[in-house]
């Protein structure tokens, strides 16, 4: 009995690097107005057991928090962990500039990411270049980027447009997601600029990259549920609410006005 102390001890000590290297210590870093970034997200340059390498995030050198999110960079604005909801915002569009966004993100590229997810009608801010004007779209001119043989206007809608939405005689050069859902659509450049200088929200789901890694797809209760069901492609039922989905999202767009036919 008198040599089981030793033994406790050494068997306690060699017990605590596992349980180190099982559990990593909690890590909180910051970032200018964005403070104790943590789990997912990392800060470029954080130690290796910090937060998950899908989700970092890096600080400019003027102590901005961004995210490099398609090829596209974002400022951070806020993080709710409470929600899982990381606020972005074009960083050519931040300050109100005349101009295109960074990088052109629409809705598909989101859901196709796996990382992230959002509604599936979300509004967007498109920017279409037109060969003559278009008069019921005069006041969303954006004056930096029309001369004398072309036109950009800056439509705002409730979902994505798509070619087939908008005239033969114009072309979607770029789009912006939104969060600002609208009843009566901003009538003026200005006040789409005003909408897109907040920003739009992304909910993220660790657990829904892991499923989709494993051959599945992630099912959500309800778009603004952060709780997931992970389907497999053999989940008829599954297969049958998407099918249902993808066809009522068909028909509405099907019956939305033509981009420049809106009086």
């Amino acid at each position: 009995m008198r040599n089981s102390a030793p033994i406790a001890l050494l068997i306690i000590l060699l017990f605590i690097p596992i349980q180190a290297r099982n559990h990593p210590p909690p890590c909180s870093t910051s970032c200018g107005d964005i403070h104790n970034i943590g789990y997912p997200f990392r800060l470029k340059g954080d130690p290796p057991h910090c937060g998950d390498p899908d989700y970092e995030l890096y600080c400019d050198n003027h102590n901005r928090t961004i995210l490099n999110f398609h090829a596209g960079l974002y400022y951070v604005n806020n993080i709710s962990y409470a929600q899982r909801l990381i606020r972005l915002v074009d960083i050519n569009l931040a300050a109100g500039n005349c101009g295109l966004p960074y990088r052109s993100l629409g809705l598909e590229e989101v859901v196709g990411d796996g990382r992230y997810y959002r509604q599936y009608f979300s509004p967007h801010a498109t920017f279409v270049r037109c060969s003559k004007e278009i008069n019921s779209m005069g006041s969303c001119m954006v004056p930096c980027l029309s001369g004398n043989t072309s036109r950009v206007y800056l439509n705002y809608t409730n979902y994505m447009l798509y070619d087939s939405d908008i005239t033969s005689e114009c072309d979607i050069i770029a789009m912006v997601l939104s969060d600002h859902k609208v009843d009566q659509f901003p009538s003026s450049y200005e006040e789409i600029q005003r909408i897109l200088q907040l920003g739009f929200d992304l909910r993220w789901a660790v657990e829904c990259r892991d499923c989709r890694a494993d051959g599945g797809y992630c099912q959500f209760p309800t778009q603004e549920s952060s709780r997931f069901h992970c389907s497999k492609e053999d989940d008829y039922a599954t297969q049958l609410r998407n099918a249902i989905l993808f066809l009522a999202y068909v028909f509405v767009i099907g019956k939305v006005p033509r981009f420049g036919e809106i009086k």
